[in-house]
C-alpha cells in the first residue's frame, strides 16, 4: 500500500521527489475539446504549484527509434480570475478482487470539511476489469449522482448536467465496479496495466483564496447503501447506456446476416450473364458473378447459337 501510494503520487523515483504532486489535467486518445466555465483557471507560480510536469503513459512499448510527438499547449495569463479550478480525486489505495465474478465493487467515503466547491466536471479511471464508476453527494440525507461512466469508454473530463455544490458537513461517495470473469488470477489495485484502478476525479472551481484549503483526495474504504430512490435512478442511468449499446448491436448482427444472406444467395443460385448483340457478335455487358471461365464459356455458347 505504502509502495503503491508513492508510486502514484511520484514521491518515489518520480519527476519531482519528496513532493506532494496534484493532478491538474488529464486527457486520452480520442477525447474531445473541454474548456473551462468563465473566469476560471489554474493558479500557478504563487501558489502551492511550483513547477508543471507533463507525464505520458503509453500502453504499448515503442521501438527505440519512434519519435514521439505528443504533448499539450499551456497558455498562460498574467490577470488573475475570480475562480481557481482544483481536483478532488477518489483514489483506492488498495483492494483485492477474486476470478470468476460478475458483480464486484469497492466504495470510497470521505466526510468533507473544507471550503465549499463547485464540481462542474468528473474523469474516471479504471483498467480491463472495471465497467462503472460512479460518485454521489450526500447533503443531510439528500443524495445527488456527481457522475457515472464506463471508465473503458474515451478517458476525459465529462461536464455535469449541472453545476454541483459541495459543502462543509456533505458526505462523498465512490464506487468502482468490476467484473472478473475469465480471469484466473486474483487481481490487486495497483499501477500497471496488469493491476486495477479506482479512480474518479471531481473537476471543481472555488474563490481564489480558499483553493489552498481545499482537502485533496479521499481514500478511505467503506462500503455503503445506495437509498433506493437514488439506485432507481442510478439503475436507470446504466440501463439507458446499456440500451444504447444492445441497439448497436442488434443494428450490427442483422446487417451481417443481411450481408451473408447475398453472398449464400450469389454462391448457390444459378448464374447469369447478360450480353447484347454488336457488329461482331455478342458483347458481354454484365455478370453478377466474376468468374471469367464461366462467362467464356457463356460467351462461346450464346455467340454459336446466333
Amino acid at each position: 500500500k505504502q509502495w503503491y501510494q508513492r508510486r502514484v503520487r511520484g514521491l518515489d523515483g518520480g519527476t519531482c521527489k519528496d513532493s506532494d504532486g496534484i493532478i491538474l489535467w488529464a486527457w486520452a486518445l480520442d477525447a474531445p475539446k473541454f474548456s473551462f466555465p468563465g473566469n476560471v483557471s489554474i493558479e500557478v507560480g504563487g501558489s502551492r504549484i511550483r513547477y508543471l510536469v507533463a507525464q505520458l503513459h503509453f500502453k504499448l512499448a515503442q521501438p527505440a527509434d519512434y519519435k514521439d510527438t505528443s504533448g499539450v499547449d499551456v497558455f498562460f495569463d498574467t490577470s488573475p480570475t475570480k475562480y481557481s479550478a482544483g481536483i478532488y480525486l477518489f483514489m483506492a489505495l488498495e483492494g483485492t478482487f477474486p476470478p470468476g465474478n460478475k458483480d464486484i465493487h469497492l466504495d470510497l467515503r470521505c466526510n468533507y470539511t473544507s471550503p465549499d466547491i463547485n464540481v462542474f466536471a468528473y474523469r474516471t479511471h479504471g483498467h480491463t476489469h472495471a465497467r462503472r464508476i460512479s460518485g454521489w453527494r450526500d447533503h443531510g440525507g439528500d443524495w445527488t449522482m456527481l457522475g457515472s461512466r464506463d471508465p473503458n469508454l474515451s478517458e476525459m473530463f465529462v461536464k455535469t448536467d449541472e453545476i454541483h455544490v459541495i459543502q462543509s458537513g456533505d458526505t462523498l461517495y465512490a464506487r468502482c465496479e468490476y467484473d472478473t470473469r475469465g480471469e484466473n488470477r486474483t487481481i490487486t489495485i495497483g499501477s500497471t496495466h496488469h493491476d486495477e484502478m479506482c479512480n474518479l476525479y471531481l473537476m471543481y472551481y472555488t474563490e481564489s483564496d480558499k483553493i489552498k484549503t481545499i482537502a485533496p483526495e479521499c481514500t478511505e474504504l467503506h462500503n455503503f447503501v445506495v437509498p433506493g430512490g437514488q439506485r432507481h435512478w442510478y439503475d436507470e442511468y446504466v440501463k439507458g447506456e446499456g440500451l444504447i449499446r444492445s441497439i448497436v448491436i442488434v443494428l450490427i448482427v442483422v446487417l451481417g446476416l443481411f450481408a451473408i444472406s447475398i453472398c449464400v444467395k450469389a454462391y448457390f443460385c444459378p448464374r447469369t450473364a447478360y450480353y447484347t448483340k454488336g457488329n461482331d457478335g455478342f458483347e458481354k455487358l454484365f455478370s453478377p458473378m466474376d468468374d471469367e471461365d464461366e462467362d467464356e464459356i457463356l460467351y462461346r455458347s450464346y455467340k454459336h447459337s446466333y
